[in-house]
């Protein structure tokens, strides 16, 4: 009896918090697959209360500790992906939307949301990345510096978390080339 009221507690527990960061289990997490000795596979997905923020976040550090472990300096995202969408699907292609999809002769990249049976929206980022050796000419939000962008994400990744357990929302400066947010010089 005590066992069974045990699991109860711990699943009415995870029932209302988002997916933390961990391999792949009962409420999401990464995973990744080796297409070639270089080139990589990584998803990371979460569950209805997670945030895109927190699964786009999750994802980058992701890819940036694969780098690291299997002795590599940076990475390359190769996949053709938008890592920055403060916006719900129906806020972003809403005729009022503060923020418009680009239009473009080239292709226009756009997150792509899978809904789920429930009707909850359970964001995903899989994506394919190339691992890099040094020199690196580090080139946002494409080609990052693995330890650099790690030690960047690491208190968003296992510091203080904000609603349901999310990452706090936060200026993406580590996806925009050094200086863009400076402050001009009067």
């Amino acid at each position: 009896m005590k066992k069974q009221l045990g699991i109860l507690l711990l699943t009415a527990a995870l029932a209302g918090c988002a997916t933390t960061y961990q391999p792949t289990g009962a409420t999401g997490g990464f995973k990744e697959m080796e297409l070639k000795p270089d080139i990589w596979r990584v998803a990371f997905s979460g569950n209805g209360y997670t945030t895109v923020e927190t699964v786009q976040t999750y994802w980058l550090y992701r890819c940036a500790e694969l780098a690291l472990e299997k002795g590599f300096d940076g990475f390359e995202v190769i996949s053709h992906i938008q890592l920055v969408l403060p916006l719900s699907p129906e806020q972003f292609f809403a005729d009022d939307a503060p923020i418009k999809p680009a239009r473009s002769a080239g292709p226009v990249y756009t997150p792509i949301y899978i809904p789920s049976g429930n009707g909850a929206r359970k964001p995903l980022l899989e994506a394919d990345i190339r691992l890099l050796k040094n020199p690196i000419s580090v080139a946002p939000p494409r080609v990052f510096d693995a330890l650099e962008l790690k030690t960047v994400l690491d208190p968003y990744v296992f510091g203080k978390k904000c609603s349901t357990d999310n990452v706090c929302p936060h200026v993406h400066e580590y996806l925009h080339p050094k200086g863009k947010f400076d402050k001009p010089a009067i």
